[in-house]
């Protein structure tokens, strides 16, 4: 337990949450992204597929638990992205909190016009009420991901509470796409030990970023794109959420910014090779 501790407080000290020393970005920008951070969601454990969810995670747990026992520090490293490999130029989009009726498709549009892949890790309750948003990104060949049930900040709840938020959302996006996702991401970025654990045992890999240029905050077009492109390197993960409407309106120009820059848009499998 000590190693899988230590695991972890390193992946907490290597994991970047805002954008990188560089350009200056505004006082207010930075004070508006720092309270956008705090999550006020709840846990939807009234919800039918969450309890259904909960009742399979519970009677899974024994097997969980011995799965859990003989993994070691490297096997669990195995099961996290924080960034990719520094040579090449490839850099990784992610899109949060989706899917959404009205930025979902004018994102896949952009994306698809510009040729480049991206993962939706989309929030189950959610996918739930927008079923047709996430057959559309799925359709058009993008990688769908877990974002959790309800959105909650999973280092507050219990080992199984944590495994239900990301089994509920598995079960909803199976049925919906017929594929098991293969990554998750915990609101926030807010992990731990547990939290983990808790997608492992769900069979998915943790993927954190390396740049979040706030976009959730709306900051505008000129602030948003000179924050997503101030300090960009290679193997970056890129945090971008679907129900920003600055980031339908700066996408294009961002993407664009990066080729004519050297670098290349992958999707997650392509960018941990040689990690």
């Amino acid at each position: 337990m000590t190693s899988h501790v230590f695991l972890v407080a390193t992946l907490l000290l290597t994991h970047v949450s805002g954008p990188k020393p560089g350009k200056q970005v505004s006082a207010k920008h930075k004070e508006a992204v720092a309270f956008a951070r705090v999550n006020p969601a709840r846990m939807l454990n009234t919800d039918r597929d969450w309890i259904d969810a909960a009742r399979e995670v519970h009677a899974d747990q024994g097997r969980v638990d011995q799965q859990l026992r003989r993994l070691t520090t490297a096997e669990l490293d195995r099961y996290v992205i924080r960034k990719g490999p520094r040579k090449g130029l490839k850099l990784a989009l992610t899109f949060d909190d989706g899917p959404h009726p009205e930025f979902t498709p004018k994102l896949i549009q952009i994306l698809k016009d510009a040729n480049v892949p991206a993962t939706f890790f989309m929030i189950g309750h959610m996918a739930d009420s927008y079923p047709d948003m996430v057959k559309l990104a799925f359709k058009n060949g993008f990688e769908i991901a877990n974002h959790t049930y309800s959105h909650v900040t999973l280092t507050k709840l219990t080992n199984e509470q944590a495994s239900t938020e990301y089994r509920a959302t598995n079960d909803i996006l199976k049925k919906l796409t017929g594929k098991t996702p293969r990554f998750c991401r915990p609101p926030g970025g807010d992990f731990d030990l547990n939290v983990l654990e808790a997608g492992f045992s769900e069979g998915l890999t943790t993927v954190l970023w390396t740049d979040d240029p706030g976009d959730y905050n709306n900051p505008g077009d000129s602030i948003l794109l000179e924050t997503e492109t101030a300090k960009l390197s290679a193997g970056g993960i890129i945090l971008l959420h679907d129900g920003s409407q600055d980031t339908v309106d700066t996408l294009a120009k961002f993407i664009a910014s990066c080729k004519r820059r050297g670098f290349q848009f992958v999707a997650l499998d392509d960018l941990r090779k040689n990690e």
